[in-house]
């Protein structure tokens, strides 16, 4: 592992209090190299061994979090449990912060099955179908889903064992610190005066019940996670832009260089959109007829899909939800149903709009606006209040986490078409053209799954951004 230097400085230890242990009478003697001095009645720690575990720690994470393994933080101290929340939510890691349940770890199949019927339930919930029930079993249900959300809240995306855990109190969370010695998952845990140093792989002589003590520890943790996390979006982005596969006919407008087949296909797919849409409202019937009951069935639905991702105030935000879906849902469908090839270019050949990598981009970017413009236009500047927690210095890194979650739709929906694609263009090539056939009405299936994934994503992210979750 590379030694880094990280910006752990005495004073802001100093300020937070770092530095207070326990009481003389209260202690392990093995802490004892990790002590410096008494003070009425109270044990000193060392900060400048403090300073160096808390960079080892740091170096520790920062390693971890570039080779993508899963962090958990458990902290279940009733006065800390909204920081750890915080904390965890911030340096995208799980966290448990209610109440360790014996065997979490050891008992790893238990865990799952609560954590598949927690998630049940929340589907439940958000489709409304809880509701449907007798008020007697909903009144069950919203129970168990109470009682599961307290104490699994934190790990419900977990999908298997933690690779490393941040242990906050060694005497508070002793069970879970020797689930992970059992397991063998390295642990990093704040340790005070009256702590075994030996039981973890990395110990942080630290305060560990002042909250402004647990805070600098874990902000000092978390930043790595989200330092890094900046820092691979960034790369992916950049490598991403300048990768081009075949060859493309390009136009020059005014100083811009531009993918001509793009804005060709696209004009057919806007055109297509607008006809469509033209003929059926010209002269609408008080009995819909076959075109105007399938648009107002689609109408319909993309209602029911804003509404359930972005809550009530969906209504504004229709249109946008709406123009995603068809968009990708007519380009999809246009690249597998057109005869493109048969035009002649230049250079390159013409395909949907999705089949290239700008314009999937270029999507994700319109919600990256949305995002903001949904946060400020529902609270005016006071949006960019949660932009400075814990501390100002953060703003840009914390801008940039939140501009660029949206663009993991364009890699994602790009990623599904082109598997897509090569699946059918292998099958065409290895057996007879009759026999491809059912896969590509499947293809057609896959690229309406493909376009509901990503307005709904889209959707989610707004009604996040209204809600002024981070």
């Amino acid at each position: 592992m590379t030694k880094r230097y990280w910006n752990v400085t005495l004073e802001e230890m100093m300020e937070a209090g770092v530095h207070f242990g326990h009481g003389t009478r209260k202690w392990n003697p093995r802490m004892a190299p990790y002590i410096s001095t008494k003070r009425k009645g109270i044990h000193i720690l060392n900060l400048t061994r403090t300073a160096r575990f808390l960079s080892e720690a740091c170096d520790l994470v920062f390693d971890a979090a570039s080779k993508g393994k899963q962090f958990l933080i458990v902290g279940t101290k009733n006065k800390a449990a909204d920081l750890i929340a915080r904390a965890a939510t911030r340096a995208r890691c799980h966290y448990v912060n209610k109440k360790w349940l014996g065997g979490m770890l050891t008992n790893w199949y238990t865990t799952e099955t609560r954590l598949h019927k927690f998630r049940s339930l929340r589907t439940e919930q958000k489709t409304g179908r809880i509701h449907s029930l007798p008020k007697k079993d909903t009144a069950i249900l919203k129970r168990q889903l109470s009682h599961l959300e307290t104490y699994l809240g934190g790990i419900k995306y977990m999908t298997g064992l933690p690779d490393i855990v941040i242990i906050v109190d060694q005497q508070e969370e002793y069970t879970a610190l020797r689930e992970c010695i059992t397991l063998g998952i390295p642990t990093i845990c704040l340790i005070d005066t009256n702590c075994d140093p030996n039981l973890a792989d990395i110990s942080i002589p630290a305060n560990d019940d002042a909250i402004a003590s647990i805070r600098l520890i874990l902000n000092k943790l978390g930043n790595m996670n989200i330092l890094l996390c900046s820092i691979n979006t960034l790369k992916r982005l950049y490598e991403i832009s300048s990768v081009e596969v075949g060859q493309h006919l390009y136009w020059q407008l005014g100083g811009f260089q531009v993918h001509a087949q793009v804005l060709i296909t696209s004009w057919v797919v806007i055109a297509i959109l607008l006809v469509s849409a033209i003929l059926v409202v010209r002269n609408p019937q008080t009995i819909p007829t076959f075109g105007q009951n399938f648009f107002e069935y689609v109408l319909e639905f993309i209602r029911g899909v804003s509404k359930t991702q972005i809550g009530e105030e969906y209504g504004p935000w229709v249109p946008f939800v709406g123009t995603m879906f068809l968009f990708i849902f007519v380009s999809n469908w246009s690249g597998a149903l057109l005869p493109w090839k048969i035009i002649q270019l230049p250079h390159g050949e013409l395909a949907a709009p999705t089949n290239d990598i700008n314009t999937t981009v270029a999507l994700a970017l319109l919600t990256s606006v949305a995002y903001f413009y949904a946060g400020l236009s529902k609270k005016g500047l006071a949006y960019f209040g949660k932009y400075i927690q814990p501390t100002p210095i953060l703003l840009p890194i914390n801008i940039l986490e939140d501009f660029t979650k949206p663009l993991s739709l364009s890699f994602r929906l790009f990623g599904n078409i082109l598997a897509d694609e090569l699946v059918v263009v292998v099958l065409v090539s290895l057996v007879p053209l009759v026999v491809p056939i059912p896969v590509m009405f499947l293809g057609l299936f896959t690229s309406g799954i493909q376009a509901l994934i990503f307005a709904t994503l889209a959707a989610a992210y707004i009604g996040e951004s209204m809600e002024g979750h981070h």
